[in-house]
């Protein structure tokens, strides 16, 4: 299934939606008269070196095609934008693949902002997440933000979504779901910690009026355990979680949640009753979106053509070709949205037919 929209080719949008900059976080005005519309992209991992110079090639041209199709207002990448592994790159620089990468996003002259995801600082990358933040916070059409330091990870931040008139639609939430719980990738994955998720509440509680709780979608990298339990209830027919879109590619239904830590967050959010549905990463076979606990559950299409190989026991991502593409999020004026997954395949096909 393609989508809540079913659409093979998005056209052109109709006027701008505006970004303004403000002390706390950017407000974006919706263009009148249609939705607004988000592009998902993640696990980008463009490794910058000699050995990955190719892939990266195939990587930055295929975000190019997907983002020029998408004709989106604003991108979002979900973390994973870089891979610094010398084994697989030729090179551990991560601040060197993090600018290939921008300047290619900086190219397209589309507003756009990102994630951190778990390979973006590796134990042997050369610089840390902050370093690698001031940088992207240096760009003219990237509304990335470092956030409150004072915080678990590095780049908690939000947009103000208006209606064109100015009143609110929704918060749109960026969070770092962080790295591993230890030195390592053999430690396991992290959770998202119980201060960001406190300030994510009081940043909704403080954006609220009426006693209206205002909604939120939520952008992350590491998928939460709550995902892979409402696939299960999905394939087995239990009616609590209801299937949308997408597949689960990774081998033997992976998902790549925190095993040895327990996160918090679809309990959280469930309670504060704002997030409407949360965009994750991570699993780069995975294309999934399913509803449950209130949620809509969605991982985005990857782009990754170096992460995955088969002497690790995986599925070589290099030689699959149906994950790869954006996931398209429209948002209408009364705040319901609807999802639809943007193939690579499907515009490389369009292109040749032309």
């Amino acid at each position: 299934r393609r989508g809540d929209g079913d659409r093979r080719r998005l056209g052109r949008r109709k006027m701008k939606a505006e970004f303004l900059r403000g002390e706390e976080c950017t407000a974006i005005r919706m263009a009148e008269g249609r939705p607004f519309r988000i592009l998902q992209l993640t696990d980008i991992h463009i490794g910058g070196g000699w050995l990955s110079r190719k892939k990266d090639r195939l990587a930055l041209d295929a975000v190019e095609k997907v983002v020029r199709a998408a004709q989106a207002d604003f991108v979002v990448v979900t973390g994973d934008m870089v891979y610094p592994m010398f084994m697989f790159s030729g090179t551990s620089n991560n601040l060197k693949a993090t600018r290939m990468f921008a300047e290619k996003m900086e190219s397209l002259g589309v507003p756009w902002t990102c994630v951190f995801g778990n390979h973006d600082e590796e134990p042997i990358a050369f610089y840390k997440k902050e370093r690698l933040a001031d940088y992207y916070e240096t760009l003219k059409y990237c509304f990335f933000r470092k956030g409150d330091k004072n915080l678990t990870g590095v780049g908690n931040h939000y947009f103000r979504l208006e209606k064109a008139d100015g009143t609110l639609n929704m918060l749109l939430m960026m969070i770092d779901s962080n790295n591993c719980v230890g030195k390592g990738f053999f430690s396991g994955f992290d959770v998202i910690h119980d201060d960001q998720l406190d300030w994510y509440e009081k940043t909704v509680l403080e954006n609220s009026a009426d006693g209206n709780v205002v909604p939120s979608l939520a952008f992350f990298h590491i998928p939460p355990a709550e995902f892979k339990e409402g696939w299960e209830k999905c394939y087995r027919g239990d009616p609590a979680a209801t299937y949308r879109l997408g597949f689960v590619g990774e081998k033997d239904n992976y998902f790549g949640y925190a095993k040895t830590k327990k996160g918090n967050f679809v309990e959280r959010m469930e309670k504060l009753g704002s997030c409407k549905g949360f965009f994750v990463g991570h699993d780069h076979l995975n294309t999934l979106s399913i509803d449950y606990r209130g949620m809509r559950m969605t991982y985005g299409m990857s782009i990754d053509y170096i992460a995955y190989v088969g002497w690790l026991g995986q599925i070589p991502t290099a030689k699959c070709r149906t994950q790869r593409g954006g996931t398209v999020v429209d948002i209408n004026e009364d705040g319901s949205f609807e999802i639809s997954l943007l193939p690579l395949t499907d515009i490389e096909a369009a292109e040749k037919a032309e």
